[in-house]
């Protein structure tokens, strides 16, 4: 990087650069983490849950395959379902932070420290 008091010009071009790949990268980021949802179809299809950025519940769906189900049952369902969409959002946003920010940066491991153990 020039210095600005050795030579201001290429020190401006220098921050100007920095500057566009600056709203280039959060623009990139804006549109990854808006595809950051994740839908899962419970296994034995009774239930389709869409997650979207920190875990928000999109879309939930109950499928024939659910009547006759105690309600216990399909709670229960409905929560493992959940969860692994909630993990599956929480990988693609982790991905678009690693896309824009390096797989080594700070933010990136903190994402990946607070997610949720896999079962």
């Amino acid at each position: 990087m020039p210095s600005v008091f050795e030579d201001p010009e290429g020190y401006l071009r220098d921050f100007e650069q920095r500057m566009r790949t600056m709203v280039e990268n959060a623009s990139n980021l804006d549109e990854a983490l808006a595809e950051a949802t994740a839908t899962v179809v419970s296994p034995g299809g009774e239930v389709k849950v869409t997650v979207g950025l920190g875990g928000g519940l999109q879309d939930l769906v109950l499928t024939s395959k659910a009547q006759g189900m105690t309600p216990k049952a399909l709670s229960a369902i409905i929560k493992e379902t959940y969860d692994q969409a909630a993990i599956a959002a929480g990988d693609k946003s982790t991905s678009a932070l690693a896309s824009v920010f390096g797989d080594d940066s700070e933010i990136v491991r903190r994402a990946r420290a607070a997610r949720p153990e896999q079962e």
